[in-house]
């Protein structure tokens, strides 16, 4: 009876462990070993009769192995995951933060697993027509790391800035275009920028053309934490980072190092078709133009991060676009290579956000939202994609904001002040909740992008000027109608 009972309790204890967040880093680790079980049974025909499996054997020939011990990839996978859950769930100890720790140990391991087992397939087999651009194979082990990262690390944050006070009260902030419901951390923004650092380092290094992103970014998380700070606690002396004509002059700082280091827009083309030299105006020129370009998208990406789970997916899927952008050349230089890593750590940073960023939100981007749109700018130009690309795949955003701008000064307002005039703000008053807005821009950005990456150079222009006076006519249309309602309300209630 003392046995049964003995195992009762311990099957109860197993099963209130293996819950939230255990059962899903368990499914994804289930599905990246299953992955690889399905991966090798469909490529196993075309291996040769050896293979380099880790060069286990003493010398030449000797490092081969036979083909059928490439399934001890996925047998150490699943070994690392049994023995991390183990690990887990059997731990008797508080140890702050062990559980992450584990998770992300287990996750990069069979991380690496799956990379090392594509790797070893593609450079033992003979020809084979990949279901998979190669080009893209080496982008999956950033792209999962940022996102597992950023998932595990998230968490932890919002603790910490919940202790610290960083947390922003829509009953103690007011803003006129606030539509947060509940308390939420700020400095999401600035975990994105760190991981982003920290990854990039990692599987790019340090090259020479882009240390002024690099620095640009850290900047901008400095600013992030000034600002995060000052925003959240009332009586702080740094209350002056509020004017937003300081705040526009520090991020025109914060962009020189991104263009100091050679991140220049050179040549516009014009409706017409003609390039328009930008150098052959003025030498300094194109650095000037840079500057307001990337500062100008910072801004209309910001401007874009009102609702809850928005802003991650604008960001996640732009990068992605940005990604696809890096990777259509031919022959493939390793700048292009790097790029697309950089912009694959972004998304999945952004996308592993998104979870406790989705409403109701756990933690904002805060300012450290600018990060994610300095990197998007920048690296549109590194991949010399052309301006109206770079405007198609942040459509919806960027036209949201020149109509704000336009309605603003009309209005006699400051373009820079914040107002409840926003493309969400109008769909909030058309009775849309959150959840189905973030839909919207999530859906409307992948479209977008979509038709941004497809349509044929010569036609950029035609298509998107088309669309973009579609968009604009829509969002104006919207504002008049919101104008209009307001007007009767207000006679209405006198």
């Amino acid at each position: 009876m003392k046995i049964n009972q003995r195992t009762l309790n311990i099957t109860r204890q197993f099963i209130s462990q293996f819950k939230d967040k255990n059962i899903t880093l368990s499914t994804l680790s289930i599905l990246i070993i299953s992955f690889q079980f399905i991966y090798i049974f469909f490529r196993s025909k075309y291996l040769n009769a050896e293979i380099p499996l880790w060069y286990t054997r003493l010398w030449g020939d000797n490092w081969l192995a036979p083909k059928s011990a490439i399934y001890i990839i996925p047998a150490v996978s699943f070994l690392v995951f049994v023995f991390g859950l183990l690990l887990i769930l059997f731990n008797r100890y508080y140890i702050k933060y062990f559980r992450g720790l584990i998770w992300s140990a287990v996750l990069f391991c069979i991380s690496f697993l799956t990379y090392s087992l594509i790797t070893i397939v593609h450079n033992s087999s003979i020809f084979f027509k990949p279901a998979v651009n190669p080009n893209l194979i080496p982008l999956f082990i950033p792209l999962i790391l940022s996102f597992l990262l950023t998932f595990l690390i998230v968490p932890y944050f919002i603790e910490f800035a919940q202790n610290k006070r960083i947390v922003t009260s829509p009953q103690m902030h007011q803003h006129p275009g606030m539509v947060l419901e509940a308390p939420s951390a700020r400095g999401g923004g600035v975990v994105y920028g760190l991981i982003f650092l920290l990854l990039s380092i990692l599987f790019v290094g340090i090259p020479q053309h882009f240390t002024g992103i690099f620095l640009s970014i850290l900047m901008i998380i400095g600013l992030s934490i000034i600002d995060d700070y000052q925003n959240t606690h009332p009586l702080s002396p740094l209350k002056v980072f509020e004017n937003p004509f300081l705040r526009l002059f520090l991020l025109l700082l914060s962009v020189i190092p991104t263009v100091l280091s050679g991140i220049l827009i050179i040549e516009v083309t014009n409706p017409l078709g003609d390039l328009l030299i930008l150098t052959s105006i003025h030498k300094a020129l194109p650095a000037v133009i840079t500057i307001l370009w990337i500062v100008w998208v910072m801004n209309v990406l910001s401007w874009s991060n009102g609702i809850d789970g928005q802003y991650s997916g604008i960001i996640g899927i732009a990068s992605l676009a940005v990604m696809f952008l890096a990777l259509r050349f031919k022959p493939l230089e390793s700048i292009h290579t790097q790029i697309a890593i950089l912009a694959a750590i972004s998304a999945g940073s952004a996308f592993g956000l998104s979870k406790y960023n989705w409403h109701p939100s756990k933690i904002m981007w805060g300012f450290g939202a600018m990060t994610a749109g300095l990197l998007i700018a920048a690296l549109s130009i590194s991949v010399k994609g052309k301006i109206i690309t770079s405007v198609l795949i942040i459509l919806i955003p960027f036209m949201d904001a020149v109509v704000t701008v336009i309605r603003r000064l009309i209005q006699g307002k400051n373009p820079l002040s914040g107002d409840r005039g926003h493309l969400h703000h109008l769909l909030l008053d058309r009775g849309w909740n959150v959840q189905k807005i973030a839909r919207f821009y999530w859906i409307t950005t992948a479209v977008f992008a979509l038709i941004g990456l497809l349509t044929p150079e010569r036609y950029a222009i035609q298509t998107a000027m088309i669309i973009v006076g579609l968009v604009a006519f829509i969002i104006v249309l919207m504002n008049v109608r919101s104008g209009l309602n307001r007007k009767e309300k207000l006679k209405f209630e006198r």
